[in-house]
């Protein structure tokens, strides 16, 4: 109890010295930076709540913005229009409109068009409206009888939807020289005006805004729009806020929350932190700030995706769908694949581990000479680990046979021409289902042996030469002391060689992706490779993703055991 408080003490007093080291400007400079931070990671939680989790109280918006991100990309341009606090459909219902120039003049009904949604183009006289590329938007709905105060009674309208309206996707005219426009519009709210925005598309700026009334049964008056010269011009019910900076905040959401949150630590750490630690602080926090937003964000949001259903072609709202991606992983047509997948990544991994454990072994103990001969031999050896494995692939390919590779006309690979002189038939090495994996590790064991070998040369040359003096003086021969000495010694080099090698050979994709492709059928279908396959190929993305948290479990229980194993049998001691 004596001592707890003598720490305490000891603690309290070392916290008053570093208060007193700590400016006003300081302070005041860490308080700043707490309250910048507080605002970027609430504007960064909000963007991720209404975007990535789609947390239920922000559906509408989520709903508003994706929508208007699909018609952006369809018609090839920026996220554009208003964020509408009021409802999916709050826009405006066109009924009737005209323009007139100097030289030309033209109409659109809404009665001249079937009834039903989801219209690409609706063309009058002079004045459309226009669908985008690919995004159907728009709406002829029947109505209650209005009259114009021409004279005309309309039964139907067109509907310009109010939610994340873009501005390419209402009412469109071309002119050639100055006029007005005319629109007979109510508001799509019971109680409450909508406004209705002319847009100059040659510089998005705004040219005439009116305020279309709500439907009150009175004789409808026309809405006039006067524009100043020739162009193009969109017609646009106009929302409550701008769309596109809810857009970026929920494209920027991760980085605003995690700057936020470094915002804020450093603010805290400025209150109670000498300046001169604080510049120690400051050289770290990039390198943090790296690994968060590159390693330990995309492993999480991996895991999120893994609930939803998303594919890679997806560009509106992810739906969450629970545990259906690991139920068909686990229970539907998935779980043959993914216990064939992880089969054939079991043999591949147990096949690299012995090639490079023994390989470089006794490739060590070959070169484990001084002479300048051997030098450039272990070079030699060595080289291989330098070159890129998709060249190295490619290589390998015309060496084993692939009809990639080869051609058409060309039936054998250099190594089965090679054996041929010899009298001996090759297999089809890469397009034979019982061969095509034995191909991808020749491959393999050319490229891991020499690094292997380095690892263990540098090891063995660490051995004091008084333990294989001692034992020739007991009468042991070289197996001997091989067996007692060298392969004790070098149990924490064979440790970390089986961890890495281990690691490495489990997560293989870019030299079975070059060689065969998972193939011939799958027969090397490895785990990254499917995963692989799933979402670049499939597109299904979200099924990709539960694989690979799955596969990531995995790896880190065979890791830890591995570890837990190596602390208790393995000797360090030199």
């Amino acid at each position: 109890m004596k001592k707890d408080t003598f720490d305490q003490r000891w603690r309290a007093r070392q916290h008053q010295l570093e208060q007193r080291h700590i400016s006003r400007r300081q302070r005041v400079a860490g308080i700043v930076l707490i309250v910048l931070g507080a605002l970027l990671a609430a504007t960064g939680l909000f963007g991720y709540l209404v975007g990535d989790l789609q947390f239920s109280a922000f559906t509408d918006l989520a709903d508003q913005v994706y929508a208007a991100r699909e018609a952006a990309q369809s018609a090839g341009t920026e996220v554009t229009g208003a964020l509408d606090l009021h409802g999916e459909d709050s826009g405006v219902r066109v009924f009737y409109a005209t323009y007139e120039t100097e030289t030309e003049s033209g109409f659109v009904n809404a009665q001249d068009f079937e009834l039903g949604e989801d219209k690409k183009s609706l063309k009058g006289e002079g004045l459309q409206f226009p669908g985008t590329k690919d995004y159907m938007n728009l709406v002829v709905a029947e109505e209650t009888p209005v009259t114009l105060d021409n004279g005309m009674e309309m039964t139907q309208s067109v509907k310009l939807r109010g939610a994340g309206n873009s501005k390419y996707r209402s009412l469109k005219l071309t002119v050639e020289g100055p006029g007005t426009l005319s629109v007979y519009a109510v508001s799509s709210l019971e109680d409450a005006e909508r406004k209705l925005v002319l847009y100059n598309t040659k510089d998005g700026a705004e040219v005439a805004t009116a305020m279309a009334p709500a439907a009150d049964g009175s004789t409808l008056t026309a809405l006039t729009f006067t524009f100043p010269e020739a162009g193009t011009y969109y017609l646009s019910s106009k929302g409550d806020l701008p769309l596109a900076p809810l857009s970026t905040i929920m494209n920027l959401a991760i980085i605003l929350l995690i700057l936020g949150v470094v915002f804020i630590f450093n603010g805290v750490m400025m209150l109670h932190q000498r300046w001169e630690r604080m510049k120690d602080l400051f050289c770290v926090e990039p390198a943090l700030i790296f690994f968060l937003l590159f390693v330990y964000y995309p492993v999480i949001d991996m895991v999120r995706i893994s609930f939803t259903d998303m594919g890679i072609l997806t560009t509106g709202k992810q739906e969450f769908v629970g545990l259906s991606n690991y139920n068909w992983l686990f229970n539907q047509s998935g779980a043959k694949y993914f216990w064939e997948s992880l089969r054939i990544t079991a043999t591949y991994t147990f096949w690299e581990v012995v090639i490079t454990l023994v390989g470089g072994m006794l490739l060590a103990l070959l070169f484990n000479r001084m002479s300048r001969g051997f030098n450039v031999m272990r070079s030699i050896v060595f080289m291989p680990k330098y070159i890129a494995v998709s060249t190295s692939a490619v290589v390998f390919m015309w060496i084993l046979y692939s009809p990639a590779a080869a051609g058409a006309n060309q039936s054998e690979g250099i190594l089965n021409y090679f054996l041929s002189l010899f009298g001996i038939t090759g297999p089809h090495w890469l397009i034979d289902a019982s061969t095509a994996l034995t191909g991808v590790l020749i491959l393999t064991a050319w490229r891991v042996v020499g690094y292997a070998m380095m690892i263990y040369l540098s090891a063995m040359q660490g051995i004091p030469q008084d333990y294989y003096e001692a034992a020739r003086i007991d009468g042991a021969d070289g197996v001997q002391q091989f067996r007692f000495i060298t392969v004790p010694l070098l149990a924490p080099t064979t440790l970390f060689l089986f961890v890495t090698t281990f690691i490495a050979s489990m997560k293989v994709f870019q030299s079975v992706d070059v060689m065969t492709g998972g193939g011939p059928g799958t027969a090397t279908n490895v785990m990254v490779q499917w995963i692989y396959n799933l979402t670049f190929q499939d597109f299904r993305t979200a099924r990709g993703a539960a694989v690979s948290v799955v596969f990531f479990l995995i790896l880190l229980v065979c890791t830890m055991a591995t570890m837990k194993y190596s602390n208790k049998n393995v000797n360090y001691d030199s």
